[in-house]
């Protein structure tokens, strides 16, 4: 498990009090690419030095410097004291002292007579970011309002579309899934549009979230990517540097679960827990689906049939292609099969239908399956496309022509914005990603086609040549995805290699 560094973030809210401030970070950012969010970001040694009064906890003047800075950097608003002096001409020079490194923000803040006041921002609770992901923060968020004069603005590459949006209609856009929003950015805005009544008070609103954050225990076990599909990674034995298996729950009123794999208890009551939730408000659970036969998609969906059984006396059933149910005779049992053209007719918490489009996209897996809800635009890839790394093409059961085949069908399909992947994030432009799978693949494949020409025969011999940077460890899944590309390109007899 990674340990969490500390960070902290700023939540703006604009001089009328009625808007927050919110932007979309860069997609190719690692952490949260795509995602909207406030500003912020990582705890910096040289915050401690910041002239930081009225804020008697050492480690809160540490914070609290920290957002300040990191606000500043990123949208260029500095939240100082005494800066009323400063020409509009001058906020440039000290940002690009900043930004360059030529001057540590505790300096800068000296050079020009400015301190930070630490009752201008208010304590807006403590989010951790959940186990299951690579890169993990302990963020404390504050709270206010941005400084008269003023106007945010994108001042680095991190952020981009910088706007005060009122917060009905930030949650109005991550609920048609116009928008991705980690969890507190959602908790947040959720909170200051029930607050606002009529407009947001600064100092009520951080109590109200301080409480909040406390009484989840700053924990998010679970990830609401819009208002009719939310994503829950479970441990599983899946290969590295995974260590979860995201588990889909597809709808409210009337929902499926798809891949409720893992086989330990502990994550299983997690996701009962939910499950229980749903159910309580008048869910009624239609299917419980598994994508594919790799082991880290089953093993959890008999626990969670024979509570639903034994819990709620319904009757659910276990559904996979048929491809997957036959090679899972003996380890899975099935109640049914589903595949291409088959649609579910969900509902999500409002009592509004939609349809979930069932995809056969073969590659990975002969009988794996992708999820689509065409109104949204929002594709469950699963194992076909990530958000990170890449997926392993292993014969016999993948076959890479179908692969490509499958990407290329996903990245074609009409409206597509929004995918999400059985391990990792969403993925706010859809298609970009697939066509860099489909990129990655082709390169592959031509730097195969050159190892064979300069006379390696073996699938190893290619691998260890290609794949330079590769963990040692790794190695053997290298060979078989050469092995995969292998066979695509195998058209004679002359022309057939060692696979080992």
């Amino acid at each position: 498990m990674t340990t969490p560094l500390d960070a902290a973030s700023l939540i703006l809210i604009s001089r009328d009090d009625r808007k927050v401030l919110w932007a979309q970070r860069n997609p190719a950012i690692r952490f949260l690419g795509g995602y909207h969010s406030f500003s912020g970001g990582k705890l910096e040694p040289d915050d401690g030095n910041c002239d930081v009064r009225n804020e008697s906890d050492p480690e809160m003047r540490r914070l609290k410097a920290c957002a300040v800075r990191e606000t500043f950097e990123e949208i260029g608003v500095l939240l100082v004291r005494n800066g009323e002096k400063l020409t509009k001409g001058q906020f440039p020079l000290l940002h690009d002292d900043l930004v360059s490194g030529r001057e540590p923000f505790s300096k800068i803040l000296e050079h020009w007579g400015l301190w930070i006041e630490g009752r201008d921002l208010k304590y807006a609770g403590c989010w951790t970011t959940p186990e299951f992901s690579p890169v993990r923060f302990r963020t404390r968020f504050f709270i206010s309002r941005v400084p008269e004069k003023q106007e945010p603005y994108a001042a680095i590459g991190e952020l981009r579309d910088v706007e005060f949006v009122e917060p009905l209609e930030a949650t109005r856009r991550w609920s048609r899934s116009e928008v991705l929003v980690a969890p507190p950015v959602l908790f947040s805005v959720r909170a200051l549009n029930e607050f606002a009544n009529p407009s947001i008070s600064v100092a009520e609103s951080s109590e109200k979230l301080r409480d909040l954050s406390a009484r989840m225990d700053g924990r998010v076990h679970h990830i609401e990517l819009n208002s009719r599909i939310c994503c829950m990674p479970l441990r599983t034995k899946t290969l590295p540097p995974a260590t979860h298996t995201n588990c889909f729950i597809v709808g409210s009123k009337r929902f499926v679960v798809i891949d409720p794999a893992s086989r330990e208890a502990y994550e299983q009551e997690k996701l009962l827990g939910l499950i229980d939730e749903l159910v309580g408000k008048g869910g009624i659970c239609k299917a419980i689906i598994v994508s594919h036969l790799h082991r880290d998609h089953f093993g959890g969906e008999a626990a969670l049939k024979a509570h639903l059984a034994s819990r709620h006396g319904v009757e659910v059933p276990v559904v996979g292609h048929t491809h997957t149910s036959d090679a899972l005779k003996g380890n899975a049992e099935f109640d049914g099969t589903i595949g291409e053209g088959d649609t579910y007719n969900l509902e999500d918490s409002h009592n509004e239908a939609f349809d979930l489009q069932v995809l056969h996209t073969p590659g990975h897996a002969r009988g794996h399956l992708s999820f689509y809800d065409p109104e949204f635009g929002f594709l469950l890839t699963m194992d076909n496309v990530l958000s990170h790394g890449s997926v392993l093409i292993d014969p016999p059961e993948g076959n890479m022509d179908d692969y490509l085949a499958s990407l290329r069908r996903m990245r074609d399909l009409e409206g597509l914005r929004t995918l999400c992947g059985s391990h990792g994030t969403a993925v706010s432009d859809a298609k970009t990603k697939v066509d860099e799978y489909i990129e990655h693949r082709l390169e592959r494949e031509r730097q195969i086609k050159e190892a064979l020409k300069r006379g390696l025969i073996t699938a190893r011999e290619i691998a260890e040549e290609i794949y330079t940077d590769l963990d040692p460890e790794l190695l053997p899944l290298a060979v078989r995805s050469v092995t995969a590309h292998l066979e695509r390109l195998e058209t004679t007899d002359s022309g057939r290699v060692v696979a080992n």
